[in-house]
Formats: C-alpha cells, sequence, structure tokens
C-alpha cells in the first residue's frame, strides 16, 4: 500500500487562520506546510479556504511529508488538514456489513437444505460432504467482515486509530486464508458430482484432471498467502515501515495471478457438462433446463471478475480502508454465492419433501406397480391403466422423465436419484417415456 502518498488536502471550505492548523500538525508537518505556503504566490498565508483548494499547494505539502513525516505523522497530518478545511467525513461501513449478513445467511440457509436431502437419503457422498467443508471454512470470512466495519474498514484511512488499522489488516489476512481453502472445496463439490452422474472414461478423466488442478491451485496459493510477508508479522505492521522485514511479495502480482487461474478453472469445470447434456434425448425445453441447472458456476465466476476489478485496489490505494471496502464484499459475495450454487441442484428435492403437493415428483403407474418387499425395484404387471398419482420424495427427478432398464427376471431396478437417471439417460434413453 502506498501509504506515503495518501496526502490529499483539498475541498476548500469556510475561512480558518494558518496558526491554529499549524499547532494540531505533527513538527515534520508543520515544517512542510510552512515552506509550501511560502513558497508561492497563489494564495495569501491567512487564506485558508484558498490554501486547501489550491493543488499546487496540496502537492508540494504532500511531497515534503512523504519524505519528512513518518507514516503515522503523515496520517495525522492529513486527519488535522482534512477537518481544518471542512473535509466531509466518509463512511460506508454499513454496506459490506448487511452483505455478509445477508450472503452469509443464505449460504447457511443453502447448506442446511443440502444436508437434509443427504442425511434423509441416507447416504452421504463425496460432493455433499466437500460443500459441507466449503460452507465451514467460509464461516472466517463472512464473520470477520461483520467485524471489521466497526473498526474503520470502510472509513477514511487518516479517521482511524493505528491499533484499528492493524487489526483489520489481521483479520483480512485471516479470513483471506479461508478463502482460497473455500473456493477450492467449492470447485470439488462439481467435480465429484459431475464424477457421479457422467460415468464414462473421457468425462472422469477430465475431472480427475481437473481435481489435480483444483487441490494444487487451492494448496499453491494457500500457501503464498500464509508466507506473503516474512516475518508474517509484516503483513500487519509493514506499512508503517517502522520495523525491518526481510520481504512482503507483490500483492498485485498475487492478486492478478490467484484470481486469473480461478476463473479459467471455472471455465474448465464449466465446460465439462455442456457437451454431456446436449446429447441426451430431450426436448429442447428440458434440455435449456438441464444446462440452466449445471451452469449455475457462472453466477460464481461472474463475481469473480467483479471481485478482480475491485481487489487491485488494495495494494495501490492511497486510501486503502476506504478503497478496500469493495474487495472485502466481493470476496464474501464470491464464497457465499459458490455455497448457494453448489446447493442449488439439490433444492427441488428438498421443496419436494417439504411441500410434495407443490414439488412433488410424477409418476406414471399405467405399466408398472410397486412390490412392497422390493422399495426400489419394479416388477412388469403387464398393461393395465391406473391413475397418475404424484409421489413426495428426496429423491424426485430433475426433469420429470423415468428410464427402467429390464433384465431378463423381469425387474427393473430404479434408483431414486436424479444424478442416476442423466446416466441412464446417457446410457439407454434414446426415446425416454415422459412423464406428468
Amino acid at each position: 500500500m502506498r501509504w506515503t502518498s495518501i496526502m490529499g488536502l483539498v475541498l476548500a471550505i469556510f475561512s480558518f487562520t494558518i496558526r491554529p492548523v499549524l499547532g494540531q500538525l505533527p513538527d515534520c508537518a508543520q515544517t512542510c506546510f510552512e515552506s509550501a505556503v511560502a513558497n508561492q504566490t497563489e494564495c495569501a498565508r491567512e487564506n485558508m479556504p484558498c490554501i486547501c483548494a489550491s493543488p499546487a499547494i496540496n502537492a508540494a505539502i504532500q511531497g515534503c511529508v512523504g519524505a519528512s513525516c513518518t507514516i503515522r505523522q503523515a496520517l495525522v497530518a492529513v486527519n488535522t488538514t482534512q477537518t481544518m478545511c471542512g473535509a466531509p467525513v466518509r463512511d460506508k461501513t454499513s454496506k459490506l456489513l448487511w452483505v455478509s449478513i445477508v450472503s452469509g445467511a443464505l449460504a447457511l440457509l443453502a447448506i442446511i437444505m443440502r444436508s437434509t436431502v443427504a442425511f434423509f437419503s441416507e447416504h452421504w457422498r463425496w460432493d455433499d460432504v466437500c460443500a459441507l467443508a466449503a460452507w465451514f471454512f467460509s464461516i472466517p470470512l463472512t464473520v470477520l467482515q461483520l467485524i471489521t466495519p466497526g473498526l474503520g474498514l470502510g472509513k477514511d484511512t487518516w479517521t482511524v486509530e493505528t491499533w484499528k488499522i492493524i487489526r483489520v489488516l489481521q483479520m483480512i489476512y485471516a479470513s483471506q486464508a479461508g478463502y482460497f481453502i473455500t473456493i477450492g472445496f467449492t470447485k470439488l463439490t462439481f467435480l465429484f458430482f459431475f464424477l457421479y452422474i457422467f460415468p464414462t472414461t473421457g468425462v472422469r478423466t477430465t475431472v480427475f484432471i481437473l481435481m489435480g488442478i483444483t487441490v494444487l491451485h487451492s494448496l499453491g496459493f494457500e500457501l503464498a498467502l500464509i508466507f506473503s510477508c516474512l516475518p508474517i508479522k509484516a503483513v500487519w505492521t509493514g506499512w508503517m515501515r517502522e520495523e525491518p522485514f526481510d520481504y512482503c511479495m507483490n500483492q498485485n502480482a498475487f492478486i492478478y495471478a490467484a484470481a486469473g487461474t480461478n476463473i479459467a478453472i471455472d471455465l474448465g469445470i464449466l465446460a465439462v457438462p455442456i457437451p454431456q447434456l446436449l446429447k441426451l434425448k430431450l426436448s429442447l425445453r428440458r434440455k435449456f433446463f438441464l444446462i440452466c441447472i449445471f451452469s449455475v458456476g457462472f453466477l460464481t465466476m461472474i463475481v469473480s471478475c467483479i471481485r478482480i476489478q475491485t481487489i487491485a485496489t488494495y495494494g495501490n490505494s492511497n486510501n486503502p480502508m476506504y478503497d478496500s471496502l469493495e474487495a472485502a464484499l466481493y470476496s464474501v459475495l464470491e464464497q457465499n454465492v459458490g455455497i448457494i450454487c453448489i446447493c442449488m441442484p439439490m433444492f427441488r428435492r428438498f421443496f419436494g419433501h417439504m411441500f410434495p403437493r407443490c414439488f412433488g415428483s410424477s409418476q406414471d403407474d399405467s405399466n408398472f406397480k410397486y412390490d412392497d418387499g422390493t422399495p426400489n425395484a419394479r416388477i412388469s404387471s403387464g398393461k393395465r391403466s391406473t391413475p397418475k398419482n404424484k409421489r413426495s420424495t428426496l429423491n424426485g427427478s430433475l426433469f420429470e422423465t423415468q428410464i427402467t432398464k429390464t433384465v431378463d427376471t423381469r425387474v427393473t431396478s430404479t434408483q431414486l436419484d436424479d444424478e442416476v437417471r442423466l446416466v441412464e439417460l446417457q446410457d439407454n434413453g434414446k426415446h425416454p417415456a415422459p412423464s406428468v
């Protein structure tokens, strides 16, 4: 952060004299102020509104203070002159607070719905485990960004006490550590889901490769973040330049590398299901519906693209406590939107169980009857016409299409899972029998 360039002495207002101003400035800043005013002819020495509005005088004071004062002294000088010049007090902390509350609550609700489906289905798959892990590691970022606004994130840097700035930087560091783990598990959730529903060798090979890339990406950037400065405490104290440190990495290079590779992996993951879905023997309407279900990850990628534009300001801003709020906001939003997206395919099952009349799956029993002793099998019963009925289940079909497989014993095994039905459609669904 270029803290030495934060001397923006602007915005003229009402009249003040120089002496009250000089009395509140640090000694180094007093000298700079007097020298800059004495070496110009634009404004009278006692005309504070003119001095506040003069770009030339402000630039001279800024350069002198940057070279002569410590960071702490520079912050005091800026705060004093901004107050004397009547600059407005800016505060946008509430934006981050509300985004964290709303997106965090929706992510929590989504993971509860997904976990409920897994629990009542009596089996937990790896995609369910990864989804739960993604939510767990997202907690630090969401919770800490509820605290940082109270410490001054979203206010002008020079109005925030030094200890609060340090505390905010510590919390940002801790929350970023959880960020890379969260997005890694989010990607793995999608990939394990694809591994389950697309059993062909080519797709599985692609998925395994993407899994390896995802793990390496998350671990690599996680370690790079943890050791971004040596000693580590320089992450939150180095900006003051009061203690020596070995190194701190180029933040802009790190940010762009992490965000760029993250988006590239997202594109690779999103490209996996689309060709497979287009091969299904379904109507265009149903294909479009399925593609929309599997393309919810685009929402996360859109937020990631917006985040790149905002997070780069963290390394270049003259006023980082104020300008970095958007970066924190979109980081929270990206991870929570990702969690909501990985849970969306399970929403219909959840609502089908809770509200069966509205969301229950439909079954056409005209060709089959259920054997009570074989709950997950259908036995051929000849031609018989029976009324269509609705059956509530957590395993309702995504697209309400029933495919059966007949073996020599005339018993057809039907696993009541949306994902299995997708596989059946791929393998055997040349002429799927529609159901209501």
